[in-house]
C-alpha cells in the first residue's frame, strides 16, 4: 500500500470514528462499509457504542473491470 493510500485510509477511519462518536454520521450512510473510490479501497468496519470503539474488520482493493 502506498503512503498516499495509507494516509487516505487513516483519514477515513478518523472521519468514521469521529462521526460515529459524535452522532453526526449521516443517517443514509451504509453502516459497516465505506468506499474510498480514488484509492479503490473498501473498508468493512464495526462500531461498538458502549465502548465507543471503531474496529476495522476488512480492507479490500476493488477490482478494475475490463471494458
Amino acid at each position: 500500500m502506498s503512503a498516499e493510500d495509507f494516509g487516505a485510509l487513516q483519514a477515513a477511519l478518523e472521519q468514521l470514528g469521529g462521526g460515529m462518536a459524535s452522532g453526526t454520521w449521516p443517517a443514509d450512510a451504509h453502516p459497516g462499509f465505506h468506499v474510498l473510490p480514488r484509492q479503490g479501497l473498501v473498508l468493512g468496519y464495526a462500531w461498538d457504542e458502549p465502548s465507543r470503539t471503531l474496529t476495522l474488520l476488512s480492507l479490500e482493493r476493488q477490482g478494475v473491470e475490463a471494458t
